[in-house]
């Protein structure tokens, strides 16, 4: 677990920085909000569905130790932010190819 939570840590501080610069910038708070709520749709759905497969396969399949769910909800919250940083990346360009055709 600790290797793929090592394997996702530079994609998670590319997403940190994402979500820091669309914070930090000059663009109105209405298409702030709008890209946070568009990219929170997808982002908050990870952390229970992994933690719902993590629980069935415990129950059903094998017995996890606590360290390995424990590095497993860690690598579960990197993901969050990770797809969170990469849905707003993705909406804040659609939203500027879409402000282009408009002019």
């Amino acid at each position: 677990m600790l290797i793929i939570g090592a394997l996702i840590l530079p994609f998670f501080i590319y997403a940190l920085v994402t979500e820091f610069k669309l914070l930090r910038s000059d663009e109105s708070k209405d298409k702030k909000e709008q890209i946070l709520a568009y990219s929170s749709k997808y982002a908050l759905g990870v952390f229970p569905i992994g933690w719902v497969i993590l629980h069935l396969y415990h129950n059903f399949i094998a017995s996890i130790p606590y360290e390995t769910y424990r590095d497993a909800m860690w690598v579960l919250l990197l993901l969050l932010v990770t797809v969170h940083g990469f849905a707003i990346n993705f909406y804040k360009k659609r939203m500027q190819q879409s402000n282009a055709i408009q002019k």
